[in-house]
């Protein structure tokens, strides 16, 4: 132990200041004037700058999310309509993920094709050696991991469609999601080309 110290392992307030109390030894001393104290709480009373998150990775706080999804049992030699789906009035519906499934045992017997009022989207989204065919899916189901990113904005009034091709001699369940959110701030036009 520390003679020092009258065997106290630290020096108490008092110790070199006898005659104040703990109040006045600790208080806090004044390191600046009024104009700084002034400004300090103005500054204090201003609201905080909002961070925003990139809209095309992560819906905004402002806007409501969409989620949907079907999944149809397709008979052989059939070409069906899985999903349609008609932008909304008032702004803007942003996808930022699809997921794709289908049980069919060949990459040949099944093509997904994603339009919006009839012109595909998603270009480069497939396989480059077959012409971008979507004709894999991502996983076994259509859980979040499985979603593919994307970016696609739909217009009011932009119809987009999955149109699904089994051309095996045996029915394919085959299903479709896509997940974004539909926002009324959002007025800019962008693509509709994938990401």
């Amino acid at each position: 132990m520390d003679q020092r110290n009258d065997g106290k392992p630290f020096r108490s307030y008092d110790q070199n200041f006898n005659d104040q109390n703990a109040g006045t030894v600790f208080e806090s001393s004044k390191i600046s004037g009024e104009a700084a104290a002034r400004k300090r709480a103005a500054d204090s009373n201003v609201f905080p700058t909002a961070v925003s998150l990139p809209p095309h990775l992560f819906i905004p706080a402002d806007a409501q999310s969409i989620d949907i999804r079907n999944l149809a049992n397709v008979p052989p030699a059939t070409t069906v309509t899985l999903m349609t789906f008609r932008g909304k009035k008032g702004g803007l519906v942003k996808f930022i993920g699809y997921g794709v499934f289908f049980d069919a045992l060949m990459f040949d017997l099944v093509n997904l094709v994603p339009k919006v009022n009839g012109s595909r989207v998603f270009p480069f989204h497939g396989n480059p050696d077959r012409n971008f065919k979507i004709g894999l899916g991502t996983g076994a189901d259509l859980s979040n991991a499985n979603l593919v990113s994307c970016q696609l904005d739909l217009q009011p009034q932009d119809i987009l469609t999955w149109e699904f091709t089994n051309s095996d001699v045996v029915d394919v369940a085959a299903g479709v999601r896509m997940s974004g959110y539909f926002s009324q701030d959002i007025v800019r036009k962008t693509g509709r080309f994938g990401g």
